[in-house]
């Protein structure tokens, strides 16, 4: 026994850490764009106006 506690060699095939962040990033990125690509969602912001007018509109709730 010659060999030092714990100086195996790692098994070939494992990935490292940052490889699999960047692989798990991308997976997300593609995943939302697909999604997005499919659905088209309306992500305009409707004008200041209307919002304040919608505002006046509703009644009060005073308990």
């Amino acid at each position: 026994m010659n060999q030092k506690f714990g100086a195996a060699k790692q098994p070939t095939g494992t990935p490292s850490l940052a490889w699999s962040c960047v692989v798990v990033i991308v997976s997300l990125l593609a995943g939302a764009s697909v999604v997005h690509n499919v659905y088209k969602p309306n992500l305009t912001l409707p004008p200041v106006e209307n919002v304040d007018e919608a505002k006046k509109k509703q009644p009060e709730n005073k308990e």
